[in-house]
C-alpha cells in the first residue's frame, strides 16, 4: 500500500541524512547550518512524487506574492506600530511565537487559540505573538496579540530584490549538485527549482530574520518562549538559534498527529547526536499524552502536558447527558475530510444511502477553498463549518470519520465510534485507533451494523493526559515563579 512505501521512504530519507554530509553545508550568515531549514522541503519532495504534486506543504507565504501586491497589500503591518512587537511587546515572563492556524471561534464569538490560550491564562506574564498567511489574521481575539507580519513584510520585498552573496550561491550549487547525485529519490526538474528558492530565500533573509528576533527576545527578555513547529525547521530554526545563542530555554507544545513516519519528530542519528544541530531544536517538547512520546525519535527533551482544549469535552460530555442530547447525537455523523473530491463523493452516497442521518461536515481551518464547495451542498441533513472549535462536535454526534486528522483520537478517547479512512493519507494514523474501511459500501455496511468496538486499544489517558494545567503549571514553575494567576 502507497502509506507502507511511505514509511519505508521515510526510512530511507533518514538513511541518507544519517551519512552526515548534511551536516557539511553551511550559509555564510554566522556559519549557519543548511540543513535545518531545507530539510522540510526536501522530505516534501518525496511526499508529492508519492502522492502527487497537489500532495504537501502549502505555500501561502508573503514571499510569493507579486510585488505589486505587495505594495497595495491592505493589510501592511509594517506601519501598525500598535501591534508590532518589537515597538510595543513589553518584558513578560512567558513568550508565545505561534501563528494563526490553531485559531477558533468560542461561544462568545472570539477568536480563541485552540494549542496554547487555555494555558496562557494561567500565568499573568504572558504575551503572544502571531503570523498569518497572507497577513489573514482573525479578530476579536480572547487575548492581546502582537503580529509578525513586519518582518515577513521587509522579508519578502528583501527576498526579490537583494542580490544573492557569492560564497552562498556557490554553495547552494554545491547542496544542490550533491542531492542530485546522493538523494536515494528523483526529483523532478521543477522541484529542484523550488528547492534553489528556498535556499536563496533563507541566504538573503536569514541576517534580518535573526537580527530582528534577536533584539526582539533582548527587549522582551522572556523566561521562556513557545514556538509553533519549531521541531519542523524551516523560518523557526532562525528564531530557534537566536534564542540558543541568548541562552533563552525554548518550548514546542504537540499541536496535531505526530507518529514515527513524520519528518518534523523524527531525525536519524547522525543528527540526534550533533550538537551543532540540536542548537535549532527546542529544548523541550511537550506531549498530548504518553502514548504520543513514545512514537516518535525526536533528541528534545520531551514533557508529557496533555491539551487543555480537549480536556472540555469531558465536561461538555457531562453538561449534554440527556436524552434529548443522546438522541440527537445517535443521527448525526461528523466528517474531517482531507481530500475534497473523495470526501464530496462520500458524503453524497452517505446523504443517499443513510437518509435518517446528519451530516455534519467540519473542514480544516486551512482548507477555505474546500470549505466553499462543501458549502455548496447544505441542506437539510448536510451542515458544513470551519471556524468553529472541533469541541463544539463532539456532544452533536455518536460516529466520527476521516483519514489524518486528531480529532480521530478525541473522538475515541471520548468513547465516540471512530471510521478511519484507509487512505494514502491514513499513514499517520495509529491502526489500533477506531474502526478501518477500504470504500464507502463498507462503511455503510460498519454504521448499519450493531458492532460497536470503538474505544481505542491504547488507554485514553495515554492519548490525553487529564491534569493538564496542572502539568502546565509544574512546567513553568522551572523557569517562573510568584505570577501564577489568571489573566
Amino acid at each position: 500500500m502507497i502509506q507502507t512505501s511511505l514509511g519505508e521512504r521515510f526510512e530511507k530519507f533518514l538513511e541518507f541524512e544519517n551519512n552526515g554530509k548534511v551536516l557539511t553545508f553551511h550559509y555564510q550568515y554566522r556559519n549557519m547550518l543548511v540543513w535545518p531549514f531545507i530539510r522540510n522541503v526536501v522530505w516534501n519532495g518525496v511526499y508529492k512524487i508519492t502522492f502527487g504534486e497537489n500532495a504537501g506543504l502549502l505555500d501561502s507565504s508573503a514571499q510569493n506574492m507579486e510585488k505589486s501586491r505587495l505594495l497595495r497589500y491592505k493589510w501592511l503591518q509594517f506601519f501598525k506600530i500598535g501591534t508590532n512587537p518589537l515597538f510595543s511587546c513589553k518584558q513578560t515572563d512567558i513568550l508565545y511565537l505561534y501563528h494563526v492556524m490553531g485559531n477558533v471561534k468560542d461561544e462568545n464569538g472570539h477568536y480563541y487559540n485552540r494549542i496554547y490560550d487555555d494555558f496562557a491564562a494561567l500565568h499573568k506574564s504572558t504575551a503572544i505573538i502571531e503570523s498569518a498567511p497572507l497577513f489573514r489574521h482573525f479578530y476579536p481575539k480572547k487575548y492581546k496579540t502582537y503580529e509578525a507580519d513586519a518582518i515577513e513584510i521587509i522579508c519578502a520585498f528583501h527576498e526579490k530584490l537583494a542580490p544573492l552573496g557569492r560564497q552562498d550561491r556557490d554553495m547552494i550549487e554545491r547542496f544542490l549538485a550533491y542531492l542530485k547525485q546522493d538523494f536515494p529519490y528523483t526529483l523532478p526538474d521543477s522541484y529542484y527549482h523550488i528547492i534553489r528558492i528556498e535556499l536563496e530565500r533563507y541566504a538573503k533573509n536569514m541576517r534580518l530574520i535573526y537580527g530582528y528576533y534577536r533584539r526582539l527576545f533582548m527587549k522582551v527578555s522572556p523566561k521562556l518562549v513557545f514556538l509553533a513547529q519549531a521541531c519542523d525547521g524551516s523560518h523557526m530554526a532562525c528564531k530557534v538559534k537566536a534564542l540558543r545563542d541568548l541562552g533563552i530555554p525554548s518550548a514546542e507544545i504537540q499541536h496535531g498527529l505526530i507518529c514515527s513516519d513524520h519528518f518534523a519528530y523524527n531525525y536519524s542519528q547522525a543528527i540526534a547526536e550533533s550538537d551543532e544541530y540540536r542548537a535549532y531544536l527546542p529544548d523541550h517538547f511537550l506531549t498530548f499524552g504518553r502514548f504520543w512520546e513514545q512514537s516518535v525519535r525526536l533528541p528534545v527533551h520531551k514533557v508529557v502536558l496533555g491539551s487543555a482544549n480537549f480536556n472540555k469535552n469531558f465536561d461538555m460530555r457531562d453538561q449534554d447527558d440527556t436524552a434529548a442530547a443522546g438522541e440527537l447525537a445517535d443521527k448525526s455523523i461528523l466528517i474531517l475530510p482531507s481530500i475534497l473530491e473523495t470526501y464530496k463523493e462520500l458524503i453524497e452516497y452517505l446523504y443517499d444511502r443513510l437518509p435518517d442521518r446528519k451530516l455534519l461536515i467540519k473542514v480544516h481551518p486551512t482548507k477555505r477553498d474546500q470549505y466553499e464547495v462543501f458549502k455548496g451542498m447544505e441542506n437539510d441533513r448536510i451542515r458544513v463549518y470551519i471556524n468553529e472549535n472541533i469541541n463544539y462536535f463532539f456532544s452533536r454526534a455518536s460516529t466520527v470519520i476521516g483519514d489524518d486528522s486528531t480529532a480521530l483520537y478525541e473522538a475515541a478517547a471520548l468513547g465516540k465510534r471512530v471510521m478511519i479512512w484507509d487512505t494514502p493519507y491514513s499513514g499517520y494514523i495509529h491502526r489500533e485507533i477506531g474502526n478501518w474501511f477500504q470504500d464507502k459500501e463498507e462503511l455503510v455496511k460498519l454504521l448499519q451494523s450493531d458492532h460497536a468496538d470503538t474505544a481505542a486499544q491504547i488507554r485514553p489517558e495515554d492519548i490525553f493526559a487529564r491534569d493538564s494545567k496542572e502539568r502546565y503549571r509544574a512546567f513553568i514553575a522551572e523557569y517562573v515563579s510568584g505570577k501564577d494567576r489568571k489573566r
